[in-house]
């Protein structure tokens, strides 16, 4: 049986779009433009997001989101590898040492930096029992007797650029303690740096090809 000139037809038709480069059966596909922009960073319900934001924070630069996973009763230390504390702050000065002086007097790693990358590579997370931790002294920040808090512990590597070539590299083991507020979100309460391996013979650390982020810390 010969076929149709009108199925002839319908054939060549077919195979000359294909010719063209394109297959009239495809399904349509779409790609996102290259400038589009990420999601809004979430809401802390879990202890997890905190790191997520953490990370989005330092990368892009974002004070609001920053802010926003630092919980009142914060506290950064780091001590070198003799136990001697090299540095400690609360809530407030975090806020300054990132962002700024308030005054406009002294800038912070956010406006000094353009460039930073963070990255943390997670090693082990458990739960601190709150009765586990009972208040050594008043306003020990280690004590939580009535709540669970949440611990991350890694490698965090950050890399702040101030120019094409010139900059910093981070490269330390820290701590990351989480507590649940009133408000259902998590937030950070300890950010403890690990010490440093190197010669403590003069009492301080002496970070191996880097500095310490206390270091870039009291840089600015």
């Amino acid at each position: 049986m010969k076929p149709s000139l009108k199925r002839i037809t319908l054939i060549s038709a077919v195979l000359a779009l294909a010719g063209c480069g394109g297959n009239p059966f495809a399904p349509e596909t779409s790609r996102p433009p290259d400038n589009s922009e990420l999601p809004p960073p979430a809401d802390a319900a879990t202890a997890a997001v905190v790191m997520t934001n953490l990370q989005r924070a330092f990368n892009e630069g974002d004070e609001v989101l920053y802010e926003s996973i630092i919980d009142d009763r914060f506290w950064f230390t780091e001590t070198d590898c003799q136990g001697e504390l090299i540095l400690a702050n609360g809530k407030e000065d975090e806020l300054d040492l990132m962002f700024g002086a308030r005054d406009g007097s002294r800038p912070g790693v956010f406006d000094i930096y353009r460039q930073i990358e963070w990255t943390f590579t997670q090693s082990r997370r458990h739960t601190e029992l709150g009765r586990d931790y009972p208040a050594a002294y008043d306003g020990d920040p280690d004590g939580h007797p009535d709540e669970d808090w949440e611990v991350f512990r890694g490698r965090v590597e950050i890399l702040l650029l101030q120019a094409e070539d010139e900059g910093f590299r981070v490269d330390q083991v820290m701590n990351f303690k989480m507590r649940q507020g009133a408000d259902g979100l998590w937030r950070i309460v300890r950010w403890i740096d690990d010490p440093l391996a190197g010669d403590c013979g003069d009492g301080a650390a002496k970070p191996v090809g880097g500095i310490t982020w206390s270091g870039v810390k009291q840089l600015r």
